[in-house]
């Protein structure tokens, strides 16, 4: 007689992840299965587009749902069972990459503008004290989100725990981005409720959050753009108040940087790029660009505040530091910084050094990540006629969708 099928029960309703995750526990294994069959796609498509290969990230999904089966006794959250596996799933790719946390920052922190303290330079391994600091200090922390909503609580350890992308929390969870924004939203201001009287130091760093845009401003020029690893993306805007000779680094992204840097050494391109674009549709529309500024530090991430105007209607708008800057610089337009952020986390310059030429690391981030192509290689390509070029590249490129998934082979062919 075999057993009946819990998932068909007289209330037509399906069980819930934690119902489905209770019966696991207890030693049904349909109850699993069922689990699996609910999320494992959306898993699989996470560790694809992390490792970029479809059958490797079919593997380490295999993998971690091993993990998940082994430790589901641990899984504190039984109706968070999608974020845990989604977490166990980026867990595993990053241990197969073999990168360091740091370099798995979304894009969505980084090209916000990442304050110049919260990434290294370099890796050092922590003392015995530092560690014990930071296990107790993590446990506060999960205790502080552990008493979030379920929805938020997904939110929040998806996002900065599991360090995904807010587009890639909204996949996980099938909600909007604006919903994944507003959770964590909600999120910060409640944890920083729960943790100001445990983590004093809170208080002092509120200052710095969305300061008035009437606050005092210090004009600044960009001073350099910097690669400080060439292995990595990560590129360093530097900024500097000439009066006081103080210096403020944000970490951009590469795709700001390089656009800086064509601007910054005057190279025209053909067609252009979209912050020229920018600059020519607002003066189409009579817009002016009357000021950017680099305006708050907030959670370790800089706000920049670009103040427009069209006619007698002047209005503020709110950007990520790179692009205020990258758009100033199209528009020849004064770049400020608030005297509270700089006061906060700018670099005085030493008075032994003198500024010297500005510019000296523009050179090496329009270099970076170009294609090296040897001269033989070059020769022999220029030697084909443009038949055989169209032709070579049409097969490499239909080589590389069928290896990707995105082509497969029809069933009548793979008949034959």
């Amino acid at each position: 007689m075999h057993p009946p099928d819990f998932v068909n029960e007289p209330s037509a309703l399906p069980l819930t992840d934690g119902e489905l995750v209770r019966r696991a526990r207890e030693g049904e294994r349909r109850a699993f299965d069922e689990l699996i069959e609910r999320h494992q796609p959306i898993a699989h498509s996470l560790a694809t587009r992390i490792v970029g290969e479809r059958e490797w990230g079919l593997e380490l999904t295999q993998e971690a749902v091993l993990h998940a089966y082994l430790s589901l006794d641990r899984l504190r959250e039984p109706s968070s069972f999608r974020a845990w596996l989604c977490g166990i799933v980026v867990n595993l790719c990053k241990n197969q990459l073999r990168r360091p946390r740091v370099d798995t920052l979304s894009l969505e922190l980084l090209s916000g503008g990442r304050s110049f303290d919260s990434l290294p330079f370099s890796v050092k391994a922590p003392q015995p004290d530092e560690v014990a600091q930071a296990r107790e200090t993590h446990r506060l922390v999960l205790d502080a989100v552990a008493q979030l909503s379920a929805a938020n609580r997904e939110a929040v350890l998806l996002y900065y725990f599991e360090q995904l992308s807010v587009h890639e929390v909204a996949s996980i969870l099938h909600i909007s981005e604006v919903a994944v924004k507003g959770r964590l939203h909600k999120s910060r201001g409640q944890l920083r409720a729960r943790l100001r009287s445990t983590f004093p130091e809170m208080l002092r760093g509120e200052s710095l959050d969305r300061q008035p845009r009437s606050m005092q401003m210090i004009p600044v020029s960009v001073f350099d753009v910097m690669i400080p690893d060439p292995e990595k993306d990560h590129r360093i805007l530097v900024l500097m108040d000439e009066k006081r000779r103080r210096l403020l680094a944000i970490w951009i992204g590469p795709y700001e940087a390089d656009n800086i840097a064509l601007t910054l050494r005057e190279i025209k391109v053909s067609r252009p790029m979209t912050y020229s674009l920018m600059a020519d549709l607002l003066d189409k529309a009579g817009v002016q660009i009357e000021s950017v500024a680099v305006s708050a530090l907030e959670n370790e991430c800089f706000y920049a505040t670009i103040e427009a105007r069209n006619g007698e209607n002047a209005f503020p708008v709110d950007a990520r530091p790179s692009d205020a800057i990258a758009l100033a610089l199209h528009t020849r337009s004064p770049i400020f910084v608030a005297e509270a952020v700089m006061d906060a986390v700018g670099e005085e310059i030493p008075e032994d050094l003198e500024v010297a030429e500005r510019g000296q690391g523009l050179g090496e981030v329009l270099n970076a990540g170009r294609p090296s192509v040897s001269r033989e290689e070059q020769e022999a390509w220029q030697s084909k006629s443009p038949e055989q070029r169209r032709e070579e590249n049409r097969k490499k490129l239909l080589a590389y969708l069928t290896e990707a998934g995105s082509l497969n082979q029809s069933a009548e062919t793979s008949q034959e």
